[in-house]
């Protein structure tokens, strides 16, 4: 920014439309920086690799274009904003996002978003609505042949291959992130979570992630083929060179296709296959219904759209799709499965899956992710019932859910899981922003498409028509897709952009309205840069340079609190303490790191007074006590914080048994918070045992055990301590030792018959 400030103050007279050139260049080279790097930004030592860096990058070029375009009004003495046809359903939108901001039950979780992602939050949206506008007013005018939104599409399509190419080696256990971060040409970087081998995410992070941003590109590469195809009347002898691009684009969406056949994402697949057929229907009904059945044959477009479904069907037989019902009779591996097993084992598999429960599912393989998704729907259902209007706070899912949590989700492998995300972007913007919120941004939806249909069938001729069809398609794959999963950074960019790259390359009419202040022409394009208008620059700098350094000084704060984290749950307590206090005092309004780092404190409390170190362990056992207090102070509806104010206070009961009582408070609170968590009635059962209230433990451990029938924690519990009561009780001991085996048997013939330890202390009842 201050090199542009420099140049300023050297060529103090130069003519503004030169500097507003020169503006106009850099911010059309940070709107491409920004399509080619966000697929693939990411990081090893912040706390989330991808999102967040994502995040970060967006957030920091918006800065910069904000710089860039106040200079240029500055400069040019006028304010000016391009008016689109999304106006009304966007602003509709901001507002619904700001007032659920307002009325949140976590409004700091609802302006940043949720940790670690940030997508999603109001400064997010805010970022995207800006960048929304800041290309629509600065280059949309371009009257070159290929507007800024076709090179940026071609970008993101370059981009694409990177990721794909970056991606693809991962699914035979060679992955390039592994020899960037470790050095290691493999995946043994990855943990039990990420099994690139299985399901490929390259720099995206999640393979849902990556087949969709693979699928908004697919329909776009199609557009490019279709649109670089040669006239009809060519030269015989340049008929290979002039397919030569065309034939590329195919190369390109083969791997692209390739890559989502590896991601295993069922939702992507069925995004890319209802974005293809919205294209193929639209290039259809104002292309290729004209003509006569030979004219069809003959048509170059037709012939390449058939080519592009062969290469898609041939690719999708040989290695199949990540939908299993489809692959029994359309690959060929299927097929020979089909062909060659007896229907009799067919019939017997099938009533085997069947007949198993869902707590045996729950232990052995894994609830299907469907079912998951069903039970988080009617979670995200019974939230907007409770909150119709603007929700519970844009981005508080993770925090709301628990209040509502269906007792059927602790059946599930996913049980204790913390779902930042209803898994439904529909669901999760009607469970947190409301009828408002959503209905806001079904408008939106819903009116891009009626424009698209009535701008199409106005411009029918349009030279990148096939394009302007294709963002089409690439639209409708990001939202099926998201019917079944949520958003992130990139597929948001393209949310947005989208609709605008429609409007500039079908109809740039919709784009020549302006709001302009003042409203006056200036009688000379020539005027120099004044004394007054520099220290406006130099003011816009300062304030974009301040927002800069302290999105710098946020990530390395992150960084600290990452390293803190990692070494506290490796239980390096001494070397965790002074990354997240650094990560404190670096960032104190973020109450997360107060959050881990008083944990940190109350456990290096208890390990300080093992060693005789009284003063010190009562010092660090006062600041943990006071940074839980500040924390839930200020988040008195969020039950993550409440869980770990209690693991603050039993840590601390040990050096001061009144602060039981205190962690008993605690605990009773976030079961409030979250009335279906089993394990916080099992950690309320413990505490009540370490008071001595058998009667209270053992009533509690019961409720655990109808909160969830396959909690083998509960049901052991129960055994031993019914078999320590008949110890204490000779004249009930029979009675207690059956109550004892029962709840251990119950654990070797429902749940796992291999448990070493309830056999134990079976055979000690014997």
């Amino acid at each position: 920014m201050f090199v542009i400030l420099l140049c300023v103050k050297l060529e103090f007279v130069v003519m503004r439309s030169d500097w507003i050139s020169r503006i106009d260049s850099l911010i059309k080279w940070s709107f491409y920086a920004l399509f080619f790097f966000v697929p693939l930004v990411m990081f090893p030592a912040t706390y989330e690799l991808f999102e967040f860096n994502k995040m970060w990058f967006v957030f920091g070029i918006s800065i910069l274009i904000f710089f860039l375009w106040a200079s240029k009004m500055i400069i040019s003495g006028q304010i000016e904003i391009r008016r689109t046809p999304l106006d009304i359903p966007i602003a509709l939108f901001l507002a619904s996002q700001i007032i659920s901001t307002i009325v949140s039950i976590e409004p700091h979780v609802s302006l940043w978003g949720y940790y670690s992602r940030f997508n999603g939050g109001l400064f997010s949206m805010i970022a995207y609505i800006f960048l929304y506008y800041a290309f629509a007013t600065n280059l949309t005018k371009s009257d070159s042949k290929a507007p800024v939104s076709y090179k940026i599409l071609f970008v993101s399509l370059i981009s694409g291959l990177i990721v794909t190419l970056w991606g693809l080696p991962s699914h035979f256990g060679y992955d390039p992130t592994c020899f960037l971060f470790r050095g290691t040409l493999d995946v043994s970087c990855w943990g039990e979570s990420f099994k690139p081998t299985i399901r490929i995410f390259s720099t995206l992070g999640q393979p849902n992630w990556l087949g969709t941003f693979l699928a908004v590109l697919i329909p776009i590469g199609i557009g490019f083929g279709l649109s670089n195809l040669p006239e009809s009347n060519i030269n015989i002898k340049d008929i290979k060179k002039a397919y030569m691009i065309p034939a590329l684009f195919l190369g390109l969406l083969f791997l692209y296709y390739l890559a989502l056949l590896y991601t295993r994402s069922q939702s992507s697949f069925l995004g890319l296959a209802l974005g293809i057929l919205v294209s193929f229907l639209l290039l259809f009904f104002f292309k290729f219904r004209k003509y006569s059945a030979a004219g069809l044959i003959r048509d170059k477009f037709l012939r390449y759209v058939l080519a592009a479904t062969l290469l898609f069907a041939i690719t999708t037989f040989l290695i199949g799709s990540p939908i299993p019902t489809l692959n029994k009779y359309t690959t060929a591996q299927g097929l020979m499965t089909a062909l060659t097993k007896k229907p009799q084992e067919a019939l017997r598999e099938t009533k085997e899956k069947s007949k198993q429960s869902p707590a045996k599912q729950a232990e052995t393989g894994g609830t299907e992710s469907s079912k998951i998704r069903l039970i988080v729907w009617r979670g995200a259902l019974e939230l907007f019932s409770r909150n119709p209007l603007f929700g519970t706070g844009v981005e508080t899912f993770a925090f709301a859910y628990y209040k509502v949590k269906p007792i059927e989700h602790n059946l599930t492998s996913e049980w204790d899981y913390l779902y930042n995300k209803a898994h439904n972007e529909y669901l999760n913007y009607l469970a947190t922003t409301g009828a408002f919120g959503l209905g806001s941004y079904l408008f939106l939806i819903a009116f891009f498409y009626y424009y698209c249909l009535k701008t199409l069938s106005r411009h029918k001729h349009s030279a990148f028509s096939p394009i302007s069809i294709a963002i089409l398609g690439s639209f409708t794959a990001i939202l099926v897709s998201s019917f079944f999963g949520f958003s992130v950074v990139i597929l948001n960019l393209f949310l947005f952009f989208l609709p605008l790259f429609f409007f500039e390359l079908t109809n740039r009419e919709a784009l020549s309205k302006s709001f302009t202040y003042p409203n006056k022409k200036e009688k000379s394009r020539e005027q120099e840069i004044n004394i007054f208008k520099m220290a406006g620059i130099f003011i816009v700098a300062a304030v974009a340079l301040f927002y800069e350094f302290y999105l710098l000084n946020f990530w390395l704060a992150d960084k600290k609190y990452a390293l803190g984290y990692n070494l506290n749950k490796a239980g390096e307590f001494t070397q965790a303490f002074t990354p997240l206090s650094e990560a404190v005092k670096m960032l104190p309004s973020e109450d997360l790191y107060k959050d881990e780092l008083s944990i940190n404190m109350a456990t290096l409390a208890v390990l300080l007074s093992q060693q005789n170190q009284g003063s010190e362990a009562a010092k660090f056992a006062n600041q943990a006590k006071s940074l839980s207090d500040e924390v839930v102070s200020r988040h008195r509806g969020n039950v993550v914080f409440y869980k770990t104010r209690t693991r603050v206070l039993f840590a601390l009961s040990q050096l001061d048994p009144s602060y039981l009582d205190s962690a008993l408070d605690s605990i009773k609170k976030a079961q409030v918070l979250a009335p279906t968590d089993p394990k916080i009635i099992y950690n309320m059962a413990l505490f009540y045992n370490q008071k001595g209230e058998t009667a209270k433990t053992i009533e509690l451990l019961n409720q655990a055990k109808k909160m969830k029938n396959n909690y083998v924690d509960a049901y052991y519990a129960l055994g031993l301590f019914y078999s320590q009561l008949a110890r204490e009780d000779p004249g009930n001991a029979a009675v207690l030792r059956k109550l004892a085996k029962e709840n251990l048997n119950f654990i070797l013939t429902n749940i796992n018959s291999d448990n070493d330890a309830a056999k134990q202390l079976l055979k000690t009842l014997e």
